[in-house]
């Protein structure tokens, strides 16, 4: 007997021979579903049995489960479920792989015709990634870099708020991100994870020696009186220099 299969977009022939079975599977990666390891993964029968129908579940080469009839010959009753869709449960790696059913009558004939199979690809959970703040420039950028694995998909995060860099490491000017908190996101195609927050390490802030000419210790020495004076100089203090960071940057960023 010989019989020819069509597993969606995989090509299966099956030849009987001495009760003897061989297939010639051809197919891709590309019409894969993706599972995780140690989840559950339901392959679908999508076919309504009947109590006289032989069950069979075949995982690429090799034939998982038989049922004829009632009686399991090869596998568990708790293979399948009451549909007759397969179960597997605790997945390893290994259990990637193309499943097909063949359904028969109790004559052992195909009158079903081909059911749809399932190409299953098992990928390992993504890890909690770190960010490291190690790298600064000396010319006043930091760089944030995102610890991933292989052909994982990265994503920055400001404050929260996503940013349009996607690769291993990120670069910022260290003054315009000074109390900023920024996270990496890496993710695959079954799981994500995102890192914890951190802050740029690279540039602090100096207190100036002097306010406007006259000494900071002039103020200090002041008493409590001249605090709320010494606050209000420093925050013109710091907006000035900010605003001259951003006349700097513009003005070099600024075409001739």
């Amino acid at each position: 007997m010989r019989q020819i299969k069509n597993f969606s977009s995989m090509t299966i022939l099956i030849f009987s021979q001495d009760s003897s079975l061989f297939l010639y599977l051809s197919g891709s990666q590309d019409d894969c579903v993706y599972a995780a390891t140690g989840s559950t993964f339901t392959v679908p029968l999508r076919y309504e049995l009947k109590e006289s129908d032989n069950l069979k579940w075949i995982k690429d080469t090799r034939i998982i489960f038989y049922r004829r009839q009632k009686l399991v010959i090869t596998g568990k009753n708790d293979d399948v479920d009451s549909t007759g869709s397969l179960k597997l449960k605790q997945l390893t790696k290994d259990k990637s792989g193309r499943y097909g059913p063949e359904v028969t009558n109790e004559d052992g004939i195909n009158v079903v015709g081909n059911l749809q199979s399932v190409h299953l690809c098992v990928l390992d959970r993504v890890q909690k990634p770190t960010v490291t703040t190690k790298t600064c420039t000396d010319n006043g950028h930091v760089n944030f870099t995102c610890s991933v694995g292989q052909n994982e998909k990265i994503t920055w995060l400001m404050d929260g708020e996503m940013l349009e860099e996607k690769g291993k490491t990120l670069t910022r000017v260290a003054k315009d991100v000074l109390n900023a908190n920024f996270s990496c996101n890496v993710s695959n195609l079954v799981s994500s994870e995102i890192s914890l927050p951190v802050q740029q390490n690279c540039y602090k802030p100096t207190f100036p020696n002097e306010l406007f000419g006259i000494s900071i210790w002039v103020f200090i020495g002041g008493g409590a009186g001249t605090c709320h004076v010494l606050c209000n100089l420093c925050l013109q203090w710091t907006n000035q220099e900010q605003q001259q960071h951003h006349l700097q940057q513009n003005h070099l960023t600024k075409p001739l």
